[in-house]
């Protein structure tokens, strides 16, 4: 039985549809591979990515909705000798253990939020056990320790311009102006604070930076170079770009070997069969 030769055209055609395949993983490849290179030179760890549809893929979304409380205060400016009352606000606001002041992160949370007020000299806010103090500025203070047990607040209010705690037995204490020293007070005349519904532009812009923080350009171009970012299977897509790219190497040395010798040959005829 005659041994069937191998087509060169053949493997020609599937070294071209091979190579056409493998092109835009070879690309990505090429690409994401320069950038790793130069991460620090790119500030890739520090850059975050905004991109909804990318987030929502990535399945960065929280799973509540945020808790806010809107404080309102007023400023005295002294301009051109006339004293002017300006009210200012801000809103306080706890998503999946993150404190925000307006639409800036301030810190880690790990107990539930209850209360935002404006106090004389800072922010107060009120947690399941503890208090956190802020500016007006929005800089982290310090987080209250006291002498009172604190460990089941129920919510926050003020009265005299000065915090009201309530707690579950239930008590009221009242901080003193420095908020170091609490003292039981009658509940009367006490304003409590009212959670605050943020509307679809405030809970948006709240959302970027809770996102932004969550996903930095180094995880995605990390994801998209291993093929992790198509799932679970991409890593076996870029292995397979790997190893068309053998493939493609190999079979183009077959390809052009065959057509070198058929060309020697081809020479080797015309040489010994001229008229």
């Amino acid at each position: 039985m005659a041994k069937r030769k191998t087509n060169p055209f053949t493997a020609f055609l599937w070294h071209r549809r091979i190579g056409l395949f493998a092109l835009v993983l070879v690309v990505i490849l090429a690409i994401t591979g320069i950038m790793l290179n130069h991460t620090k030179k790119l500030s890739l760890d520090e850059t975050f990515v905004n991109n909804s549809l990318l987030l929502n893929w990535y399945g960065i979304t929280p799973d509540d909705e945020p808790v806010s409380f809107r404080i309102e205060y007023n400023l005295e400016n002294n301009l051109e000798d006339d004293l002017e009352n300006k009210t200012q606000s801000h809103i306080i606001s706890a998503w999946n253990h993150q404190l925000f002041f307006d639409d800036t992160v301030i810190t880690k949370l790990e107990q539930n939020m209850h209360g935002a007020i404006g106090a004389e000299q800072f922010i107060v806010v009120a947690l399941d056990s503890e208090i956190i103090l802020l500016s007006y500025d929005g800089e982290f203070i310090e987080r209250i320790s006291t002498s009172i047990s604190f460990s089941n607040i129920q919510r926050l209010g003020m009265k005299y311009k000065r915090p009201v705690i309530e707690t579950s037995e239930p008590l009221y204490y009242m901080a003193d102006e420095h908020i170091l020293d609490w003292d039981v007070i009658i509940n009367e005349d006490i304003k409590w604070t009212v959670p605050y519904k943020l509307n679809e532009d405030e809970r948006e812009a709240l959302l970027v930076v809770y996102r932004g923080n969550g996903l930095t350009l180094e995880r995605v171009i990390l994801d998209l170079h291993s093929g992790r970012i198509f799932g679970s299977y991409g890593v076996y897509l870029m292995d397979a770009a790997a190893i068309a790219l053998l493939w493609l190497s190999f079979s183009g040395l077959w390809v052009w070997n065959s057509r070198r010798r058929k060309m020697q040959k081809k020479k080797h005829y015309q040489k010994h069969h001229r008229n």
